[in-house]
């Protein structure tokens, strides 16, 4: 076990509540933590009522998606992931060089460049792009940038929902961390950086331990040389240790944690979500470490047998 490592376990509860009863109901689950340099998921479980088998695959930007299929007539459907993840402090490495764009255009990371469906390129953003980095096309611009979204806009729950869009946020002046990333990729783009959206959470820091609410959202930009490099701007800066990450796409829609349809003529309501994050002490880590060892030890046992 690294001894400069975090370890954390995560509560993910979501609660879909419909009018009637309905069924079927097909469901895509994105709740798994990514496996990734920093990180390495240790326990993972992903538990439903009605009960029913989660099958899992990969989807195209490499996200790990259980598949919830439920045949029987419900009309509640709840979520219950557990699961316990290992990060370290990302390796600070000298600010990635910028692209250049003939060979960008060769490239596969060419679509974090391009418009998504939750990130158009639109005049208003590429003014912001001039207003805020000028000339300025390093890396260092962009960290500035992470840091004045913030200061440029309000953080306030409410003001916007899962469907806003950026011109939402400029309009009110107001948003949440999906937003803040959405306007920071739509800049960053402009600025000709592949850029992408990251959905996770926010452990505890400092002398916390727990944080609770939704999950979080921020970016990670790809320079010149092949390498990713986090940047939150909700809260400024680069990430750190206790920023997770669950799944990464071109913006929100491609991360989202539950998506899903149903039979029936029933009104389901908003997604009732509650997380919960707890920086577990070192004994604890220790214990959940030995168990996923024994647990793998155990699956190559049996595929050899």
């Amino acid at each position: 076990m690294d001894p400069d490592a975090l370890t954390f376990a995560v509560s993910h509860h979501t609660v879909l509540r419909y009018s009637e009863p309905v069924s079927p109901s097909y469901n895509e689950v994105r709740m798994r933590p990514r496996d990734r340099g920093s990180q390495r998921t240790l326990t993972f479980a992903l538990i439903t009522s009605p009960p029913a088998v989660p099958r899992s695959r990969v989807d195209f930007f490499g996200n790990t998606v259980h598949r919830v299929d439920i045949g029987e007539l419900h009309d509640t459907l709840s979520m219950s992931v557990e699961t316990v993840v290992e990060s370290t402090r990302p390796r600070r490495r000298p600010s990635p060089p910028a692209w250049d764009p003939p060979a960008l255009e060769r490239d596969a990371r060419l679509e974090y460049v391009l418009a998504s469906p939750r990130v158009p390129l639109a005049a208003s953003t590429a003014a912001l792009r001039r207003e805020w980095l000028g000339e300025d096309r390093s890396f260092d611009a962009l960290v500035d940038l992470s840091a004045r979204i913030p200061e440029e806009f309000r953080y306030l729950t409410g003001a916007t929902t899962v469907d806003s869009s950026i011109d939402d946020l400029l309009r009110g002046g107001a948003g949440v961390c999906q937003d803040f990333s959405h306007l920071f990729l739509a800049v960053a783009r402009h600025a000709g950086w592949p850029a992408r959206y990251v959905s996770g959470y926010l452990g505890p820091e400092g002398e916390h331990e727990h944080t609770y609410g939704a999950s979080h959202a921020w970016v990670e930009v790809c320079g010149a040389d092949g390498t990713w490099a986090g940047l939150d701007p909700t809260h400024g800066g680069h990430v750190g240790p206790h920023h997770l990450r669950l799944a990464v796409g071109r913006d929100y829609g491609d991360v989202a944690p539950h998506r899903g349809v149903f039979y029936g003529m029933a009104a389901a309501s908003a997604p009732e979500v509650a997380v919960k994050v707890t920086l577990m002490s070192e004994r604890a880590a220790r214990t959940a470490e030995r168990g996923a060892a024994l647990y793998w030890q155990q699956q190559q046992q049996q595929q050899q047998g």
